[in-house]
Formats: C-alpha cells, sequence, structure tokens
C-alpha cells in the first residue's frame, strides 16, 4: 500500500483510526465535521484554482512507497497552501505539509514553505521543512508502514480524546 499525507496526518492522531483507514474501514462518509471541512476547503479560496495548481507526486522513502495528491501549490513561489477547518489538530496539519514538502524536495520541485489557512479563525502558519524534519517524516513513513500491516487493529484511545471522531461510535459502542 501506499504511504499518502492522509495516513501521515492520522498517526498525529490515533494509530486505531490509521489502521482502520489504510484497511478501507472509512467512517468519514458519516461525519458532518468532516463533510464542513471538506466544504470550507472547496469554498474558502475560489479564485485560488486559478492561480496555484494541483500536484499530484509520489516518492520511495526507504523502500516505501509514499504518494500525495496537494491540492494547491504555487509553482512561481514554491509554496503548498493547505485548508482546514480548525486548529484543533494542528500537529496533524503540520506534519501533512511537511510531508508535501518532502516529496516535492524529493522529486527536485522547489519548495520553499507551506502555509496552512484556517478561514474560520481567520488565521494562518507557516509551516517550514528542517534537515530534523526530514528523519521525522521518514520515521512516520516507517511506522505507519508498520501499523497498517498489523494483522490486529491498535486499541482505541479514551473516550474523552475521541468525542468529535468519526470513528467514535465504531470503536466506543459496546455489543451487548
Amino acid at each position: 500500500m501506499n504511504i499518502n499525507a492522509t495516513l501521515i496526518n492520522i498517526l498525529q492522531i490515533c494509530q486505531r483510526e490509521l489502521w482502520l483507514h489504510a484497511n478501507n474501514i472509512t467512517m468519514e462518509h458519516t461525519s458532518d465535521l468532516v463533510t464542513e471541512g471538506k466544504q470550507i476547503g472547496e469554498e474558502s479560496y475560489p479564485q485560488r484554482a486559478e492561480r496555484n495548481q494541483e500536484v499530484a507526486i509520489s516518492a520511495e522513502i526507504n523502500g516505501i512507497a509514499c504518494n500525495a495528491k496537494i491540492d494547491f501549490y504555487d509553482a512561481k513561489s514554491g509554496v503548498v497552501h493547505e485548508i482546514k477547518k480548525s486548529s484543533a489538530k494542528e500537529m496533524a496539519h503540520v506534519s501533512q505539509v511537511q510531508f508535501y514538502l518532502y516529496l516535492l524536495r524529493k522529486n527536485g520541485i522547489e519548495a520553499n514553505y507551506g502555509i496552512i489557512e484556517y478561514p474560520k479563525l481567520r488565521q494562518t502558519e507557516k509551516v517550514e521543512l528542517h534537515e530534523d524534519d526530514i528523519q521525522k517524516i521518514e520515521r512516520w513513513v516507517k511506522k505507519v508502514d508498520e501499523i497498517i500491516n498489523q494483522e490486529m487493529c491498535p486499541p482505541s484511545l479514551p473516550k474523552s480524546k475521541c468525542r468529535n471522531c468519526s470513528y467514535f461510535d465504531f470503536c466506543h459502542t459496546v455489543e451487548e
């Protein structure tokens, strides 16, 4: 299986969700929050599609196939733009953008930095990729590969960490 930016993002949040998602057990279609996030991404910057391009990119990292689809890449300035609904999962967002930057650079494409945009909050965050981040990303790729190839699904997190997760009912409903 190819490791993609979504899996890198999910790794920062929940290993169980990562395993389920990678094994085609998806619940996002049942979540109003996911739908709202997609709508914000599609409607927040309608003029952006004219100035930026969508980029599909892949590379091998330590023998593991990786890929990503970057929605908004400004080739003139070498900037990746990522739109998110809220800053609640900020580290996961940063990780995803760093993964994009790493794949671009690995393919010889200029990738100066990324910008995460939070339209509802009217905030942005600049994301850079440093030498120590590269080693971290390589460890993430290896960890994702290990998790998705486990025979058994990892345990769920405590309920308090999962309240807004689209997998909440799946993970925390007990059959009687």
